[in-house]
């Protein structure tokens, strides 16, 4: 390339006024920017997706048709099977199986051959899934069940006969769920959370949480299957768990985060699942 020659004068008023145009247009020498490579997915926040919906998982087989339940159908957003939240003393599932992953003793080794074979009742994973794929459900039920990711009994405790069948625990600090909400949340869902209806318009981002937080703290960690949403928390087990209870709490607020025209209704007064948050 052949050297540039420049030869110094005063700058004029008009070079003054459009430098900065110049300057944008060509860069002023700099390179330019290029578009960041997206982080990898963390494998339990890929194994928390593939727990909530295994058949929208890349690791899907080629030339299968996907078939059987859930797995959050079989064992609950609590993974805790009949014992928990779809067992017959709450939500009363039909589909659910009696293993609670919670109190479970196997390594993530073991737990990815039970869900390989398919165990009580299960569908039989291997004929769907690759190996990778059934490893990371693994290890996100590892994770959940030793700490190192939230659990959901630090987050909501159940509730036989009330509505939805839990209750939003103490201990959450609404007001930094609303920074929170203002930086993870606002970008898609709108400041107040209508930006995005779910369920055919029947909720909002808050109603929804008022109503199913049980379902909301799983979203939040693992992100919504089939779409670009990911996990939206950082830190430990129990720093992300945090983070969720805030939000939650935040989102609690009727006034702030609306139902507005959503078809499925607000909760009233008193409601039981947002507790002493409701506002």
């Amino acid at each position: 390339m052949r050297e540039a020659r420049y030869i110094v004068r005063p700058m004029s008023n008009a070079v003054r006024l459009f430098a900065p145009l110049l300057c944008t247009l060509l860069a002023c020498g700099r390179s330019q920017p290029t578009t960041p490579t997206p982080a990898p997915m963390d494998p339990t926040e890929r194994g928390g997706r593939a727990f909530d919906r295994w058949s929208s998982d890349p690791g899907m087989k080629a030339g299968v048709t996907p078939e059987g339940a859930r797995l959050k159908d079989l064992y609950g957003w609590d993974l805790r099977g009949t014992e928990g939240l779809y067992g017959a003393a709450y939500a009363n599932k039909a589909t659910a199986l009696p293993r609670n992953w919670l109190t479970s003793t196997e390594s993530a080794t073991e737990i990815a051959a039970l869900l390989a074979a398919g165990t009580e009742g299960g569908p039989a994973l291997a004929t769907y899934l690759d190996d990778e794929a059934i490893g990371a459900i693994a290890g996100f039920i590892v994770g959940v069940r030793d700490g190192a990711l939230p659990r959901p009994d630090w987050i909501w405790d159940l509730s036989a006969g009330t509505p939805g069948n839990y209750r939003l625990r103490d201990g959450a600090d609404a007001a930094r769920g609303h920074a929170l909400i203002a930086e993870q949340c606002a970008d898609c869902h709108g400041p107040d959370g209508t930006g995005m209806r779910f369920d055919d318009g029947a909720f909002t981002l808050g109603s929804h949480a008022r109503q199913k937080a049980y379902e909301d703290w799983f979203k939040i960690l693992n992100g919504q299957p089939g779409t670009d949403m990911g996990r939206q928390v950082t830190g430990d087990g129990r720093a992300m768990a945090q983070q969720i209870h805030d939000i939650l709490a935040a989102l609690c607020d009727r006034t702030r985060y609306p139902a507005s025209d959503a078809t499925g209704g607000e909760v009233p007064d008193g409601d039981p699942r947002c507790g002493a948050y409701l506002r």
